[in-house]
């Protein structure tokens, strides 16, 4: 059977990082109860906000 995937797209801010990490993992806990697996991390400049790409199957 073939898996179809529901995607999101979340930007880490250094607003969202003020306790370096902590944040970050508690939203990522968070997510990973709700379903959603961290894809990919991507930080394309020092001026930009990482991106964290997730997934999640769909029935």
């Amino acid at each position: 059977m073939k898996n179809t995937w529901e995607y999101k797209v979340i930007d880490i801010t250094p607003q969202i990082t003020g306790n370096p990490g902590q944040k970050v993992e508690e939203t990522l806990n968070q997510l990973g109860k709700d379903g959603w697996e961290l894809v990919a991390a991507l930080r394309c400049s020092l001026m930009e906000p990482t991106r964290l790409y997730m997934k999640r199957s769909i029935a």
